[in-house]
């Protein structure tokens, strides 16, 4: 979902009009229908400063002014010469299958990124977003529920995974939301995969996919978007190695160990 040279290796975070092939990533889901999943935003980026807003991140909703997302979303662009941590660059859609139409679209006020976010190691990835106006909520329109602060979600659970990221490696975005359906992967397990190519997995990450056959992952579009258990979101998709490679499965914000940071940060951020 985006990308980001990460020490000189191969692994990067990869932009819309980038080139490197590493994708913070819903790759072979399935579609459906907002109200399925009414808890899920989407972060509108104008890349480009020319007011055209498009999907780039997704987030959840959490009150009528707030949205949880992954903090690597809002980076400063050397390139682009632009701050995408200031909310003028961003919108919010909610209330919308669809990633190019429908639902309300909201102004962000301000993007507030946990203050010990590592940009070239993901750890700390993880973000608030305060919308200027209340968002309204119905059918089409959730409040998430997180998981408790320093919940441990069992090995092998089985988890979803919604969004508007790539349905097959390399791969366009799809227009209609997608989900599929993946396990929790142990930590020391996930640790012991990525050290091979210079990855830090720590235990503020959750690790998800299928490490026994190829092709379910998130890909390119589904950063920030929510990993549900239960009903419960537990993580938010932020990085990986490529999209569905069994051997490196998707790494995510583990929601737990950042309860009581997104509690505050609500509380003083209206």
């Amino acid at each position: 979902m985006f990308t980001k040279v990460f020490q000189c290796l191969i692994i990067c975070v990869s932009f819309v009009f980038s080139t490197c092939q590493y994708y913070t990533r819903v790759l072979n889901g399935s579609p459906a229908v907002i109200q399925q999943y009414p808890i899920i935003a989407q972060m509108l980026l104008d890349a480009w400063d020319d007011g055209r807003y498009e999907q780039y991140c997704a987030g959840v909703i959490l009150t009528s002014r707030h949205v949880i997302s992954t903090a690597h979303c809002f980076d400063y662009r050397e390139d682009l010469r632009r701050n995408f941590t200031l909310p003028q660059y961003w919108k919010v859609r909610v209330g919308s299958s669809y990633r190019s139409h429908g639902g309300v679209v909201h102004k962000v006020k301000k993007i507030i990124q946990h203050y010990s976010f590592d940009k070239y190691y993901y750890m700390n990835d993880i973000a608030v977003v305060v919308v200027a106006k209340k968002i309204t909520f119905s059918r089409y329109v959730g409040q998430a529920t997180i998981i408790k602060e320093g919940t441990e979600l069992p090995e092998n659970s089985v988890c979803t995974l919604i969004g508007w990221g790539s349905t097959y490696r390399d791969g366009p975005q799809p227009d209609q939301l997608q989900y599929t359906n993946m396990l929790s992967i142990d930590n020391e397990q996930c640790k012991m995969l990525y050290s091979s190519i210079g990855a830090v997995i720590t235990t503020s990450m959750l690790c998800a996919g299928r490490t026994d056959v190829d092709g379910v992952d998130g890909c390119f579009g589904d950063s920030g978007g929510p990993l549900i258990y239960r009903g419960v979101v537990v993580g938010l998709v932020s990085f990986g190695y490529a999209c569905g490679f069994r051997m490196y499965p998707g790494v995510y914000t583990k929601i737990s160990h950042y309860t009581d940071w997104i509690i505050k940060t609500i509380t003083t951020n209206k």
